[in-house]
């Protein structure tokens, strides 16, 4: 399909983004193939949340902080998309990630603000992809294009890197041929006049079902091939002919889903894919065949990846953090020592992530590319995925037993329940109404199906962490103290 922006309209609004989403895409859900995700439980509320936060673009409020003027069409587009060639515009782009993750509470790691970064990344490594011949398409060309097409419509894109789990004992994982079966891992079958044929499957693509396309690609982990066939990299529309997606269960709770605030909201879902004869057009592929390229950014220093993502980090430790303060003020424990000692270290870890993202601002660099990058974020995901389970272990602490049994709404609006609640169930100077619904919150974050698969979320994103730290450790340079120390030991040591 052609990349067309001459009937764009620019940055969403949210009527727009709802009307998107109905295209006929194919999505499964607990052996169902839903009809209509728009009116589904299970995926109501996130639609209409981000509805809301689209319609903010364009308010009197919001638009100079979220919005941005394409010198191409005189659109209106989301800064989102804006390619930083100054350190205003990296100051602009932290704004509006900010207020995206104000929005939503930092609960959304795929939200409309997350993907646009990993696209700037390929458009600032434009002249590398070009570098890999191909008869049919220039690869530097195509993501040019294709980022001017996601920033004059404001697409919503979400992304698949990583195999299926079936069997990580090969190496290279899946892409071993049986006699009976193709290998699972996303390969090439064909090549046409149009495009690629491509079959397998891809995990783990949060928000698929509610995007308007994915991008696929290797992660670092795989992006060593040894078969050229698995190596590609493209993005094509979540309605593909072929292109099936597979729902984990809800943790929103639904129907029901009462006393949960934060489920029924930002419940993201996350999907396998499955590519069954998927077309991927000439126009929409990055890379084919050869991952250099790409191997070259996942090793380079160029960061377009951190405020999307650290904005979002930043909101969920403030909102963690202010929770537990706020519950050990009802519960009447903010005096205790131990108590007040949790959540300093709360606020310390909040406070370090504030000082690291002035850091990259501070660092920030002019690519060979053209484009602004922060400085280095090496060390900081692997910080959190290892602070942000200690957070949660603490505000489980601070709130005590208090997290497991709090009335519900019903209970509350019982009267011949509430007199019990109004004297058995009241917190220090506040009604039961304010305190069962704090620990409401608190147990989203803490204890809830959503706060566990927001958990989980947070260890792996950025990565395996082990690998993580074997990587930090290998890229990091200790040349000048080692040899201060070499000069140290190299002489007898002062004695008596």
């Amino acid at each position: 399909m052609a990349l067309d922006t001459t009937s764009s309209l620019g940055a969403l609004t949210g009527t727009r983004y709802i009307q998107s989403l109905r295209d006929g895409r194919e999505v499964w859900l607990d052996g169902e193939k839903i009809q209509d995700i728009i009116t589904h439980p299970a995926f109501t509320g996130m639609i209409h949340e981000l509805a809301r936060i689209y319609d903010l673009q364009l308010t009197d409020e919001y638009r100079e902080q979220m919005t941005y003027v394409s010198e191409a069409t005189g659109n209106r587009c989301s800064i989102s998309w804006k390619l930083p060639v100054t350190v205003d515009d990296l100051r602009k782009k932290r704004r509006n990630s900010e207020i995206w993750n104000e929005q939503c509470w930092g609960q959304l790691g795929r939200g409309p603000d997350i993907l646009a970064p990993y696209m700037t990344s390929l458009y600032d490594a434009r002249d590398a992809l070009s570098s890999v011949e191909n008869p049919n398409c220039d690869f530097g060309e195509n993501i040019v294009n294709y980022y001017n097409y996601c920033a004059e419509n404001d697409l919503f894109l979400t992304h698949a890197l990583g195999d299926p789990q079936v069997n990580r004992s090969e190496q290279p994982q899946n892409e071993q041929r049986e006699i009976e079966e193709e290998p699972v891992a996303l390969h090439v079958v064909e090549e046409t006049k149009e495009g690629v044929i491509v079959r397998g499957a891809k995990q783990l693509a949060t928000a698929a079902p509610i995007t308007n396309e994915t991008y696929v690609s290797l992660s670092a982990q795989f992006v060593r091939r040894a078969d050229p066939q698995f190596v590609l990299a493209f993005s094509i529309p979540t309605n593909s002919p072929g292109l099936k997606m597979l729902c984990r269960e809800p943790v929103s709770r639904w129907p029901g889903g009462f006393g949960h605030p934060l489920g029924l909201l930002y419940d993201e879902q996350d999907s396998m894919l499955f590519f069954d004869n998927v077309l991927v057009p000439w126009d929409r592929l990055f890379s084919l065949y050869d991952s250099s390229p790409i191997l070259q950014r996942y090793s380079s220093d160029v960061n377009f990846l951190g405020w999307a993502n650290l904005c979002r980090i930043h909101e969920r430790m403030k909102l963690m953090t202010a929770v537990a303060t706020m519950i050990a003020e009802a519960i009447g424990v903010i005096e205790y020592r131990e108590v007040a000692a949790k959540l300093g270290e709360m606020v310390t870890y909040t406070e370090m992530w504030s000082h690291a993202m002035d850091g990259l601002e501070h660092t920030a660099h002019k690519t060979d590319g053209g484009l602004m990058a922060l400085g280095s974020m090496s060390g900081m995901n692997i910080y959190f995925s290892q602070t942000s389970a200690r957070m949660v272990q603490l505000l489980r602490e601070v709130s005590g037993s208090g997290m497991i049994m709090q009335p519900s709404e019903n209970d509350l609006a019982n009267p011949e329940l509430r007199p019990f609640l109004d004297r058995y169930m009241r917190g220090k100077d506040v009604d039961v109404e304010y305190k069962s619904r704090l620990y409401r919150l608190a147990h989203d974050l803490a204890v809830s199906s959503f706060g566990m698969r927001q958990e989980v979320y947070e260890y792996w994103h950025g990565g395996d962490p082990n690998r993580n730290r074997i990587n930090l450790l290998r890229g990091y340079d200790q040349s000048d103290m080692m040899d201060r120390i070499k000069g140290l030991v190299s002489k007898p040591l002062p004695h008596e």
